[in-house]
């Protein structure tokens, strides 16, 4: 963090300013010398006079952090934040950056910004302390009037209670929050309504109250439309295929493919090609058992990311494999698998949980019948809290087939 000479030096060699210039008559050039080198104090008509010289307010100079350099910190923590993150330790160079500022933060949207990205790092790194950090940032939002940042502190809470697979109280608290902005008649912009409405929706399912999510999907559609908003228009389409998919309504599942390759067109959105591409090996393997048509599929997304680790890719390929009865193959790629951290949803989970009982069906069929129970019990203790997908059934079948 920069002193006050420190600052003044800084400032000058940004304007292309010499010490002489801006200690003009008024300072000698040794005195201004002694005061950025920290070895001398400015009294405030001094002070006042160098900030007056370097085009500042003399407060910008005596701020523990000053605008400047809060905007900075700013700019390059949004930047990281911003990044592909997905392990506890990703989040650690964000809550270092941040932590030597936190207990100094002026009363700005800046700080509450900061502190509401260290509240979110220091969880995601897993550091007990982030709760009171996070308080902090909506007490500062709220006393400045910024109520979609305010909104955004409370859809975050509801995620952590999500993230804990307490869907109900996860809704609840969403749909509370929600409730208490609109009492007070504070305005959400557009975007904050889609966040909400998605939101809402993906936890309506994670229940099994499908009826009530695809309302609230349908809303946030509908509204998308009317507004030419299109935000939040690739997640409310993914969801909703991969609900048709689910339900075997293929019909309206191509229907929101479709969209969703429109968008992807539209939108030069490589990610959301691969969504699909994704969507499209699932279903080929899990519903269709058409192995064949999903190995290209599969094959060209492992070959583009080479270079990353794709573990649903390697799930697909797998149980591709296994339909193909190349066994020790499949084998080979359901082992790479494994579960992303920050898969929550039980959708997501479920579809997951199928691993295990992929490989409980291989060992089997090699003669490994204490491997295969094993991985059969793995499946069926995962999936048991989960909804009555079509996920569970297959993996409840395949334990009682190889368990009795």
């Amino acid at each position: 963090m920069e002193t006050l000479g420190e600052r003044i030096k800084k400032l000058r060699k940004e304007k292309g300013l010499t010490l002489q210039t801006l200690a003009g008559e008024v300072l000698t050039k040794g005195m201004l010398s002694l005061i950025e080198n920290n070895k001398a104090k400015p009294s405030m008509e001094s002070l006042a006079y160098i900030a007056g010289q370097l085009g500042v307010h003399p407060n910008e100079l005596l701020e523990e952090v000053p605008t400047t350099e809060l905007r900075e910190l700013l700019q390059e923590v949004e930047t990281l934040y911003k990044a592909d993150l997905y392990q506890p330790a990703d989040f650690k160079p964000i809550v270092d950056k941040i932590e030597p500022y936190a207990e100094k933060l002026p009363y700005r949207y800046e700080s509450a910004r900061l502190l509401e990205i260290y509240s979110r790092c220091l969880y995601y790194a897993k550091f007990p302390d982030w709760q009171p950090v996070l308080e902090r940032a909506e007490a500062m939002y709220e006393g400045l009037h910024l109520v979609n940042n305010s909104a955004d502190v409370h859809m975050f809470r509801a995620m952590v209670t999500f993230q804990q697979h307490e869907y109900a109280k996860a809704l609840k608290m969403l749909q509370d929050s929600r409730g208490s902005f609109e009492e007070r008649d504070a305005v959400i912009d557009s975007l904050k309504k889609l966040d909400f409405d998605f939101l809402e929706a993906i936890l309506y399912f994670a229940i099994g109250e499908d009826m009530e999510a695809l309302r609230v999907l349908k809303e946030g559609i509908d509204y998308s439309r009317e507004h030419q908003i299109y935000y939040k228009i690739n997640d409310l389409y993914r969801v909703m295929s991969f609900h048709a998919m689910l339900s075997g309504d293929l019909q309206r599942k191509e229907y929101y493919v479709s969209k969703l390759r429109l968008f992807a067109e539209f939108s030069e959105d490589e990610k959301i090609e691969t969504t699909l591409d994704l969507l499209e090996a699932h279903y080929l393997n899990s519903f269709a058992h058409d192995y064949e048509k999903a190995t290209p599929i599969i094959d060209f997304n492992l070959e583009k990311y080479k270079d990353e680790d794709n573990f649903q890719f390697y799930l697909e390929k797998g149980k591709a494999l296994y339909g193909l009865k190349k066994m020790d193959e499949a084998l080979y790629w359901l082992q790479k698998h494994q579960i992303y951290e920050h898969l929550h949803h039980p959708y997501d989970l479920s579809m997951n949980y199928e691993k295990d009982a992929y490989l409980a069906l291989i060992y089997e069929q090699q003669g490994q019948h204490d491997l295969a129970v094993k991985h059969a019990a793995i499946a069926k203790e995962n999936i048991e809290p989960m909804l009555d997908l079509p996920y569970k059934k297959f993996i409840l079948d395949v334990y009682w087939q190889i368990t009795q």
